[in-house]
Formats: structure tokens, sequence, C-alpha cells
């Protein structure tokens, strides 16, 4: 495994601004990382240049500010809604900043865009209801996206926050299910190990289940719900556990923080040298992974 990292680990600003992508990458490439995932769906919550009629000319210098600091692209986030809220007023919009990210993923070279499963509360059956709804709004995308050579990470959600009511995919049994009824060459799951975490599931027992399945990951700490997407070491998470079970599944993505809350309060000052232990941290993770591997069996 790599270490790599999101573009919103420099990205919200305190006072209230956001960064240019550009320079996270720049930011990230001298602090050591080699690897990034491009967070589209960050692009859509202001007016960025990605949701303008100049999208072509923003990804290409993103392209190309990347080539400069030899970052690569391994996975992205798509903008993401609730497309099973049939009254949700912005789907055109929406379905349109999808398809663009998909779009730009082609020209990053990013293989895998993960994207969030939506869920029909107002049904009944809300689980057969809500697998029955993502397939048929997944399935053209996915096609879609296989002709630009990306593939579709569906990625395992929570529900604490909306209790008593249930998400659809907060659980891995759920999203293996929906992944493997899309049967798709271009289709897996991206594991967000916090979201597991607030869910007080058994991290090694959910990848177990996903298997091969898995082609990328989310990674970061949590304390509380009020105290997320952390830098590891800092929340609760239990990480050999969950390192051993990506071994174990024989997990051949990368190791991606999604750490948005890590720098947020940080003057700009004192980034570099944040996101250069942010290295350091990860780092000693995958050494922690190498040396078990070592280990006489």
């Amino acid at each position: 495994m790599r270490l790599s990292t999101s573009t919103n680990i420099y990205f919200n600003r305190p006072d209230g601004t956001k960064a240019d992508i550009r320079d996270s990458i720049a930011l990230c490439a001298q602090a050591g990382y080699r690897v990034m995932d491009m967070n589209f769906h960050d692009c859509t919550t202001f007016r960025n240049a990605f949701v303008g009629r100049h999208w072509r000319q923003w990804v290409e210098e993103i392209r190309a500010a990347a080539q400069v600091h030899g970052i690569e692209f391994s996975q992205g986030h798509a903008p993401f809604y609730n497309f099973c809220d049939p009254g949700y007023d912005k789907r055109e919009w929406h379905d349109r900043m999808i398809c663009r990210a998909v779009d730009c993923a082609r020209i990053l070279g990013i293989p895998w865009l993960v994207i969030h499963a939506g869920t029909d509360f107002s049904a009944a059956d809300s689980f057969a209801s809500s697998k029955r709804l993502n397939r048929e709004y997944l399935l053209p995308l996915i096609e879609y996206a296989e002709r630009q050579g990306v593939g579709i990470a569906v990625e395992n959600l929570w529900d604490l926050n909306i209790a008593p009511l249930k998400r659809y995919t907060a659980s891995a049994e759920e999203l293996v299910d929906l992944v493997d009824s899309l049967d798709a060459p271009n289709v897996g799951i991206c594991f967000d190990v916090e979201h597991a975490t607030i869910m007080k599931q058994d991290v090694p027992a959910q990848l177990r289940l996903i298997g091969g399945r898995l082609k990328a990951t989310h990674v970061s700490d949590v304390i509380n719900t009020d105290s997320d997407h952390m830098l590891p070491f800092a929340g609760r998470t239990d990480w050999p556990p969950f390192l051993a079970a990506l071994r174990e599944i024989g997990y051949q993505g990368d190791f991606t923080y999604e750490i948005h809350r890590y720098t947020a309060s940080l003057p700009d000052a004192l980034v570099p040298s944040a996101l250069a232990y942010s290295v350091e941290v990860g780092q000693y993770l995958l050494s922690l992974e190498e040396q078990h591997q070592k280990k006489p069996q």
C-alpha cells in the first residue's frame, strides 16, 4: 500500500475561505505525498470553476500542477446527493456534476471514483426500495464511467446522526449485496474506517466480507460525531486490526486519508509542518504492516 491523502487535507481555511486545490497539491508534494485523492464533491460546495463553463481548463490546470509536483491521483470522490428522494429539487444539476466528475477523472487518470448510495426513507420496504432505486440510478452511471475508463466505488455510510432512521449501505452486508447486483467489472467498494467505527462495527469482519471488492479507502480517526475526520491516533480507532484485515483480503489499493478537519483551523504558517507530520504518521502505520509481513508465520 502507498500512503495517499485527499485534496481536502488542505481546503477549508480558518477564515471561511477555500484553498486552491493546486496549492493543496503543491503543499502535499512538499510534505512527501506522491499519491492523492481528488475530491470533486468539495468543488460543488461553493462557486468553484468545476461547476462553471470553464471546468475543462480548470481540470487541465490541476493535471498540470500534479505533473509538475510528481503527484498521481489514484482515486477521487464524486459529488453526491440522495437520488432516492423524489422531492430533491437540484437533481438535474447534481447529475450533471457527477457525470462531470467522471469526465474529470478520465482527464486526471483516476481509476476509481467514490460515490454514496441513496436511501428511500419514505418506503415501508426501505431496503428493497433503496436497492432498486440505486440500481436504476447507478447502472447508467457505471456504463458511462466504463466508456471513460473509470471505475465506480460505492462507499459504506453511517446513520447514527439520523437515528432511528436507517441509511442504506451503512453495513458491509448491504453494500456487498448492492455491488454484487450491479455485476460490472468497473464497480467496487470504498471502505471508510471512520464510518464503521462510528457504527461500532467489527472492522475486520466488515472488511473480510467485502474482500476483493475493495478498491479504495477513506482513512480517518474519530472521537465522536462532533470530532471526526481526524489524523490517525487522535481518536478511538484500533489501527492494527484494520491494517491486518487489509492485508488478509489482499487489498491492492492505497491507504488514503480523508482528514479535512486536521488543518481546517490551522494558520497557513503551521500547515506545512502539520502535513509533514501526517506523512510521518502514515508511514509509521504502513511500517507496522511491513513489520508484520516480515514476521515468520
